[in-house]
């Protein structure tokens, strides 16, 4: 009596790479979608973390502590205004010593010569794929839903910075950043009366 054969054919063989191949050039657009679309809120969470930050750390501190946005190379900074130029005597920064600069301290701008502010000093980078923008379809404000289009920058702070004085409210306007990889958008947005900092997710029709 003879053994069945359990071997397979080369026909079989590459029936069976064909349809693999198949399968996996039906599911990757999806597959890379997801890791984009992880990639975005990602992004989203950091850029919350980095101005929740910074608003704790002004009330801490007392003076103001800024975020920076920069869309040319995707970044962001974060650092405390406080106009430190020397740390005294002691040779100790951030101490009760320190020799600051009145007309450094809460300028809104990362002095290069304010030892104290650029000891603080932290950049950032969004993750790969994700930039300062928009999708098209965005047509309300991020995060309150008011009529109106996001910047082409995607930023609409004033001068491209959020500012949280020692009460952790903001000085200037609302503003917001949002955050795309060409087809979904989310938000991170601050109410300058308050500082309360806000996350949504445009959904075609309304921020959510």
């Amino acid at each position: 009596m003879e053994k069945a054969d359990l071997g397979f054919t080369l026909i079989e063989i590459l029936i069976i790479v064909a349809l693999i191949a198949i399968i996996a050039g039906l599911s990757y657009p999806s597959f890379r979608g997801t890791v984009r679309r992880a990639a975005l809120n990602r992004s989203q969470d950091a850029v919350f973390s980095a101005l929740e930050y910074a608003r704790i750390k002004a009330m801490e501190t007392g003076n103001d502590w800024v975020v920076i946005f920069s869309p040319s190379d995707s970044s962001y900074t974060v650092f405390s205004d406080n106009g430190i130029t020397s740390p005294g005597p002691d040779g100790i920064l951030f101490t009760d010593d320190d020799i600051i600069s009145p007309s450094y301290r809460n300028n809104g701008t990362l002095d290069g010569s304010a030892v104290g502010e650029t000891s603080t000093r932290r950049k950032y980078w969004l993750d790969k794929g994700i930039y300062y923008g928009a999708a098209p379809d965005v047509d309300k404000l991020a995060c309150s839903n008011q009529s109106g289009t996001p910047p082409s920058d995607g930023i609409s702070f004033d001068n491209n910075r959020a500012r949280f004085n020692l009460w952790g409210i903001l000085r200037g306007n609302d503003g917001a950043v949002y955050l795309t990889e060409g087809k979904n958008t989310r938000a991170v947005s601050v109410r300058a009366a308050t500082g309360r900092i806000k996350a949504c997710l445009w959904r075609g029709t309304i921020w959510q």
